[in-house]
């Protein structure tokens, strides 16, 4: 695979065709002034609109609703159903609306904050987290650059604009609603006033107090290198994100309304970095600065890894050879910056720049997500050589695809003893006008099946297989070795009514998720039998409880895989270990699969975050741990690693396991057709 910045995405609308996606998913957070001119409104019906989106497309019908995922994020996760609100009237047109921001009766304030003239620090809630900590650096002559707020309630209409239009036109409609409406004149001519000072070349940033959480890194727009006359289109633009696909299901994930975001934007004189980057606190007085040549852009975006310069307490600099012409006194003044602001501030993560004739100028600061050590610590469970067995693959590939309460009690004590048993996604669902009826024959198929697995003599099947139940659950509790002695004596050579069971099981799911209390058909394999019969029961009464915190088979599916799959390096980027089925998303905005998995993207850009909170850990092509996107997966605790270019090993042509370790940058794939018995 080969990727370069602003090629990502399908050729031609995904069928081949050789259309571009255009620049939407090029730098993501961070966009250049030329990108400006996709998001004038002033289209004809022949002209292509926001993003590509034309009449008809999914992306235009709504933003997904979805219910919690099933990742083990230790978040909230409130009804999201309350974001978008429907105003009494619509005007589906495309036509310029102005947007008045509600203010105070009887209230005369300023409409814009210049960060140095406001009596005191304003909050973030007002200007934005952003905003606020580099008003409160510049007053602690810390160097930051001057900058001019536009504060949050002047985006409360445009917001209000955009989730009214959502509603039936999707995020793409909204978008295209706030780039549509004319911004207030007073507020244009009060701004034009107070940016004058800045210079010709302004840098138009997103700034919202949803910034000190790092699950919202690399969130909003920004744009740089824009002129004053643009000022109102970069404006809009940065509003306009707020409605994103990516934003959109970061909302629907966090429990917050679109409307609601609280975007305020920051405008600062731009300036022409030699180098630039992110500076991190590591411990025992030691700053872990990542570089990159120019702007961060790339950095931050995910396109291109930097590199690592360590500074020691002493000042000491460990710089590779690649940046030997650069002073080592930037590197020194970086850190120091680094140490100040933690001082003043508890951050512990800065956004810095130099430039020839400003030095080194702080860019942004906030808390960060924990960084993995510089020592390598033995958090990886130990080799275990009794996991390299057929037999054990086998369980792995099965519990990828069935593991859950419902597929642990009907699925796996019988597909255990079967060769090659296909996936549910291979199993067409059967439906069915009795459901309790089909629930009933698939638990008598589950128990005859079982039996004949583990009854090959003719007589104490019964007990082998009370036997092998519990040595599954053994296995997937305790990792005990002896399990799979056990469980390697099944044998299931005929597997057709195990395909009918599996097809009777997916039915239900399915007319679940017509009832609305599944997200996805293959949810009922996270259902108990229990719970699943009182669903079918009393559907209209019944809560769905598919969400796990974290799939029990994880750390067996680990071992299995460490075992016997091919071990390839990487940079560590968030640490711990994770394991599942692994799966590859070519662009942002790909269907997640039901079954948390392994997330394997080509680079680490933001708008894959919304993909985090189904996966137990990342695999990135390409890229560097200083992206925003992994800021995202730390902040999730979604182990990571980056800069792992395994070639020909991620070929999803079969089932692929993964097993991820984010502290040490090692990464192990199995293809698990390829480990199984012929027969």
């Amino acid at each position: 695979m080969a990727f370069r910045p602003g090629d990502l995405g399908l050729r031609r609308r995904g069928s081949g065709r050789g259309e571009s996606l255009g620049s939407w998913l090029g730098l993501g957070a961070i966009r250049h002034a030329g990108d400006l001119t996709h998001l004038v409104v002033g289209l004809s019906s022949g002209h292509r609109a926001w993003n590509g989106l034309c009449a008809g497309d999914a992306t235009r019908q709504g933003p997904r609703l979805r219910r919690p995922s099933r990742g083990d994020a230790h978040r909230s996760r409130r009804p999201h159903r309350a974001d978008l609100h429907v105003p009494s009237q619509r005007d589906h047109r495309l036509r310029l609306e102005h947007v008045a921001s509600p203010r105070p009766r009887g209230q005369v304030t300023r409409r814009v904050v210049v960060l140095d003239d406001a009596v005191e620090v304003p909050a973030s809630d007002t200007v934005g987290a952003k905003a606020a900590r580099l008003a409160q650096a510049r007053r602690l002559g810390l160097p930051a650059l001057q900058g001019v707020v536009i504060p949050a309630c002047e985006a409360e209409g445009a917001l209000a604009l955009g989730a009214a239009a959502a509603v039936t036109r999707g995020s793409g409609g909204a978008r295209l609603a706030i780039m549509g409406a004319e911004l207030d004149p007073a507020l244009m001519m009060e701004l034009h006033a107070a940016t004058q000072p800045l210079g010709a070349s302004l840098v138009v940033r997103s700034s919202s107090a949803l910034e000190l959480d790092a699950a919202w890194a690399g969130a909003y727009t920004s744009y740089v290198g824009v002129a004053p006359a643009d000022l109102g289109t970069a404006i809009r633009g940065c509003w306009a994100s707020a409605f994103s696909r990516d934003v959109i299901e970061r909302c629907e994930e966090l429990g917050i309304t679109p409307a609601g975001q609280r975007l305020a934007v920051l405008i600062q004189p731009a300036a022409s970095f030699a180098v630039a980057g992110v500076a991190a606190l590591a411990g025992a007085g030691t700053t872990i600065v990542t570089v990159t040549r120019g702007s961060p852009a790339n950095l931050l975006g995910g396109w291109v890894p930097g590199y690592r310069v360590v500074v020691t307490a002493d000042g000491a600099v460990q710089a590779p050879a690649e940046l030997a012409d650069v002073d080592a006194s930037i590197f020194r003044e970086v850190a120091s910056i680094a140490h100040a602001v933690h001082a003043a501030f508890e951050d512990d993560l800065i956004e810095w720049g130099w430039a020839p004739e400003r030095g080194v100028l702080l860019l942004q600061a906030r808390p960060a997500a924990p960084l993995p050590k510089l020592e390598r610590r033995n958090e990886t469970p130990a080799s275990a050589p009794a996991f390299a067995v057929p037999v054990a693959v086998r369980i792995a590939r099965l519990a990828t695809q069935y593991g859950g309460p419902l597929g642990d009690a009907l699925v796996l004590p019988w597909a255990v003893g079967a060769a090659d048993f296909p996936a549910p996604a291979a199993v067409t669902p059967v439906a069915t006008a009795d459901p309790a009826d089909a629930f009933a024959e698939a638990q008598a198929i589950a128990a005859r099946l079982t039996a004949a697995t583990w009854d090959h003599s003719g007589h104490r099947g019964v007990e082998r297989a009370r036997k092998a139940t519990e040595a599954l659950a053994v296995l997937r509790d305790g990792l005990r070795e002896a399990a799979l002695r056990t469980l390697g004596a099944g044998n299931l050579p005929n597997i057709t009514q195990g395909v009918r069971l599996v097809a009777l099981l997916r039915g239900l799911g399915q007319g679940l998720v017509e009832a609305g209390l599944f997200a996805q058909i293959d949810d009922v394999w996270r259902t108990s039998v229990n719970d699943l019969e009182r669903a079918l029961a009393r559907p209209h009464l019944t809560r769905s409880r598919t969400a796990a915190a974290r799939e029990g088979w994880e750390p067996f599916v680990y071992l299995t895989v460490a075992a016997n799959g091919n071990v390839y390096s990487g940079t560590p980027a968030a640490p711990g270990i994770g394991a599942g089925s692994a799966w590859f998303a070519a662009r942002p905005d790909s269907p997640r699969p039901a079954r948390r998995g392994v997330l394997v993207v080509p680079y680490p850009l933001p708008g894959y975050a919304p993909l985090l909170w189904n996966a137990a850990a990342l695999i990135s092509v390409g890229g560097g741990p200083s992206a925003h996107f992994i800021e995202v997966a730390r902040s999730l605790s979604v182990p990571a690693v980056v800069g792992c270019d395994a070639g020909a090993a991620f070929d999803f042509t079969g089932p692929l396991l993964a097993a991820v370790d984010g502290t040490a940058g090692r990464v192990t794939l199995l293809h698990a057709e390829h480990a199984l018995p012929a027969g």
